[in-house]
């Protein structure tokens, strides 16, 4: 099974574009025109840059949070294959992953920030015993490529995940 999420990259991407497209035309209408303050409340223009510049860095903020990653899936080969990087980073860090079928002991699912996010911890057997992987946070998947994940993973586990 192969699970590839390029599309939910490209919106993501596109998202925050519109965003800020949007939070610098209401900043530039707040400054330079006075429709805010006649049409809503009468406060001072550049308060209402500030406000528009502030709601975008707590979207941003939360976005970073939530950890959107880019995730590739592969077991067709002669291993399990994940690799993922960080959506929402300026300069990504390119992660991998490959397992032997036998050596994957056991996967955990943790939500983390609020219920918000679902972190995906793999174990796998190694000479010393089982070692555990760094989280991979699985927001960017939808639900169906969650729930396929996690069946292809906790199939060639060891310890199955209830």
């Amino acid at each position: 099974m192969k699970i590839d999420n390029k599309d939910v990259y490209y919106k993501i991407r596109g998202q925050l574009i519109v965003v800020v497209f949007i939070t610098a035309t209401l900043i530039t209408l707040s400054l330079f025109y006075s429709i805010f303050t006649d049409y809503f409340i009468p406060i001072n223009k550049v308060a209402y840059a500030c406000i528009f510049g502030g709601l975008l860095i707590l979207f941003i903020i939360y976005r970073t949070f939530l950890k959107y990653h880019y995730i590739i899936y592969d077991d067709e080969s002669d291993k399990i294959i994940l690799r993922y990087y960080p959506v929402t980073s300026l300069t990504p860090k390119h992660l991998s992953i490959e397992i032997p079928y036998n050596t994957l002991y056991k996967i955990e699912i943790k939500k983390k920030f609020f219920n918000q996010r679902d972190e995906l911890i793999i174990y796998q057997i190694v000479n010393k015993g089982v070692a555990k992987y760094k989280p991979i946070p699985l927001t960017a998947l939808s639900k169906k490529e969650k729930k396929d994940l996690i069946n292809a993973l906790n199939f060639f586990a060891k310890i199955k995940m209830q």
